[in-house]
């Protein structure tokens, strides 16, 4: 598949690129298009849970995963310090469009694609809202719900033809209960690959360079803003706290067997 926007050599990078010597793969969503931008053809572009299983079997070395994806799996994945999808409050594109008022809730249809937004879901209700909903895959014609769970490109284009529906920002609700960042996100690189330290620092190096060009990205003053105002891709102290307390919650809800010992490389 070729890649989301157009593709640059990554300065710094000698006879070969980065995909030529690693199998390295990513989300065709917006907001991770800085991330991959400037890393050379072809990236595999799969949706967020298809990339887990591609990771997990060996046939990616390196993947833009879900969050959980790494709690679940923190014995094989290394974690790419310093650089990940996320937000400081409201991200937009992960939502709980609503028709009740979130304590009425009874059915919440969930969205296939990320397992993270799909648990996050769970805590904020559970933890924080005190509910605990009938949660579905996915919603049917004829198996109305009172909420559905929304990511990515298609929230974004949901959200600007829908604007008077409710919103449940996930990222936004979770730091007015926690008062920290979520991190949606992050490059897992599989333990088993050779010169890992070496792929990390090369996906830092890919991720400066396209956030120094998101205005080339952006095709919209709205996306500009979208990845400027909205996603926040610098992983750093806060940013594993507040990883750290997503696994605590995780745990504490039973959706997670233990908090991991993460490795950040």
């Amino acid at each position: 598949m070729s890649n989301t926007g157009r593709s640059q050599r990554l300065p710094g990078l000698a006879d070969e690129d980065l995909k030529a010597r690693h199998a390295i793969g990513s989300v065709p969503y917006l907001n991770a298009r800085p991330l991959h931008w400037t890393i050379q053809d072809p990236v595999t572009f799969l949706e967020p849970s298809q990339l887990v299983v591609e990771l997990a079997t060996g046939r990616l070395q390196a993947g833009l995963v879900p969050v959980v994806a790494a709690l679940e799996n923190a014995s094989a994945y290394h974690i790419v310090d310093g650089v990940a999808i996320g937000a400081l409050n409201s991200v937009y594109s992960v939502v709980l469009v609503h028709t009740l008022p979130i304590v009425r809730l009874k059915t919440i249809a969930l969205d296939p694609a990320s397992q993270t937004s799909n648990l996050l879901i769970r805590v904020l209700l559970q933890k924080y809202y005190r509910i605990n909903p009938r949660y579905i895959s996915h919603a049917e014609p004829d198996d109305p719900t009172e909420g559905r769970l929304i990511i990515g490109d298609p929230a974004i284009a949901y959200r600007q033809s829908h604007p008077d529906e409710r919103y449940l920002d996930l990222a936004q609700s979770w730091h007015a209960h926690t008062g920290l960042p979520f991190v949606f996100a992050v490059w897992a690189v599989r333990r088993d690959t050779p010169d890992a330290e070496g792929l990390a620092r090369d996906l830092r190096a890919a991720a400066k360079a396209g956030l120094d060009a998101r205005g080339e990205i952006a095709r919209s003053h709205f996306e500009f803003r979208y990845l400027t105002d909205h996603v926040y891709y610098h992983l750093g102290h806060p940013q594993k706290k507040a990883i750290a307390a997503f696994a605590s919650a995780l745990v504490e809800i039973g959706c997670l067997a233990k908090n991991p010992e993460l490795s950040y490389i």
